[in-house]
């Protein structure tokens, strides 16, 4: 014979709706746009407005591994600090942070570890920074950082100091009564095995269609290219590497890694951008 169970309970039903959870979410939204250091555009302004300026961007120096030329890394800072009109864009892996465990080869060719490098960077930073006028992402560092634990403190250093790119950023930069305006990222998608700065021009054909000089990194391959684009005069630029010395890049990309920046002046008196192929260049420019 079976007995029925009589039971009785004040079981919790959920009361939510959409509209709940589409209120929190924006309230999430708000509370994040004001926390965030980050940002998609910037207004700068370089200079006095009484002489041209150059800008020098500066990526994949990758501290902290073993293949860089440190003597190249101490000349180019001395020369950044001692340059007058001279401003930097720092566009991504200023360290090697080999955090991916992709090779235990990468991890052994460093020089110090990643905890080291940030303090190398620190310091380095605050020597620089009234020379730096922005920086972007990247993927050695930042997105390495954020894949493995959803913060980053490379990135932290950055947005603590500088106007930082999380993304592609569209800077308008102001010299004199010039206004000129850049597209920087450490990286935009596409490739060209005989045109470095393709990716460059792709994206202002086809997204910062505004934009006359796009700035770039990550390709280890230094290069410009100064265009007409139907009646837009750009200029495509792809940063060096400090990182010659590579086993990953000797063994699937080249031998001849070049620790070459291209930078560009902009004129104050009219709208003109003239790339340089280093800074020596554009120095002797300069001092005629």
């Amino acid at each position: 014979m079976k007995i029925a169970a009589l039971i009785e309970a004040n079981k919790k039903k959920p009361t939510d709706t959409w509209r709940d959870w589409a209120e929190h979410s924006e309230r999430a939204q708000e509370l994040y746009a004001k926390a965030s250091s980050t940002q998609k555009f910037a207004d700068i302004k370089l200079g006095d407005g009484k002489r041209p300026v150059c800008i020098l961007p500066v990526s994949d120096i990758h501290l902290g591994a073993r293949g860089v030329d440190y003597k190249i890394f101490r000349k180019m800072t001395e020369e950044i600090i001692e340059t007058p009109d001279l401003y930097v864009a720092l566009v991504g892996d200023l360290v090697e942070f080999a955090i991916k465990l992709r090779s235990v080869a990468e991890v052994m060719a460093q020089t110090c570890g990643p905890d080291k490098q940030i303090q190398w960077l620190e310091s380095w930073l605050d020597e620089i920074k009234h020379k730096v006028f922005c920086a972007t992402w990247c993927n050695h560092a930042i997105e390495r950082e954020e894949k493995q634990s959803g913060v980053s403190t490379v990135k932290r250093l950055l947005a603590e100091r500088f106007v930082l790119f999380d993304g592609i950023g569209h800077a308008d930069v102001s010299v004199g009564k010039q206004v000129y305006k850049l597209a920087l990222s450490h990286k935009f998608r596409g490739s060209s095995e005989i045109n470095a700065p393709h990716p460059c021009q792709k994206y202002m054909r086809l997204q910062g269609i505004d934009r006359e000089l796009a700035i770039m990194g990550d390709i280890h391959r230094p290069a410009y290219n100064l265009y007409w684009d139907g009646p837009q005069k750009r200029i495509g630029l792809v940063a060096g590497t400090l990182n010659t010395n590579s086993l990953y890049a000797s063994r699937y990309f080249s031998l001849f890694t070049q620790a070459v920046y291209p930078c560009v002046e902009l004129s104050h008196k009219q709208h003109a951008m003239t790339p340089f192929e280093n800074l020596q260049a554009w120095r002797d420019h300069a001092a005629r």
